[in-house]
């Protein structure tokens, strides 16, 4: 299956409402738009200094080797709103978070292997979500 980018173009109306699908963060990409499992999430570009590329409710995540990780901790998804230069603005949920809202993912940087520090709180991290 081919396709990206997936957005939601409503995305601002889901500040504040309950989790869905879950709480977890994927949960709220899957339920929002037509992106599927995880395991068919492919890496697109990078969300860092594309804003001219990217609408606003596209479908974002973090990325390892093309591929969202899809482990417990230290990967997220979320629902892209904007940027500027210290960071990426979405709209997010995840298990212990109290509702969906928006946050400011700031722009943290590579550790020294190559690996994204903090990654699912890293706007650097973030990618869009297509399919092969």
């Amino acid at each position: 299956m081919a396709g990206g980018p997936f957005i939601y173009t409503k995305v601002d109306s889901l500040e504040g409402k309950p989790k869905v699908f879950g709480g977890e963060c994927a949960g709220l990409v899957q339920w929002h738009t037509k992106v599927g499992k995880a395991d068919t999430w492919r890496e697109g570009i990078k969300v860092k200094g594309n804003a001219s590329q990217i609408s606003k409710g596209t479908a974002v995540a973090t990325f390892v080797d093309g591929r969202y990780p899809n482990l417990p901790h230290g990967n997220h998804a979320a629902l892209y709103l904007s940027q500027d230069g210290t960071g990426i603005w979405v709209m997010d949920q995840w298990s212990t978070k109290p509702a969906i809202s928006k946050r400011k993912m700031l722009f943290k940087g590579l550790n020294a292997d190559g690996s994204y520090k903090d990654p699912s709180n890293n706007g650097d991290a973030l990618s869009v979500i297509m399919h092969e």
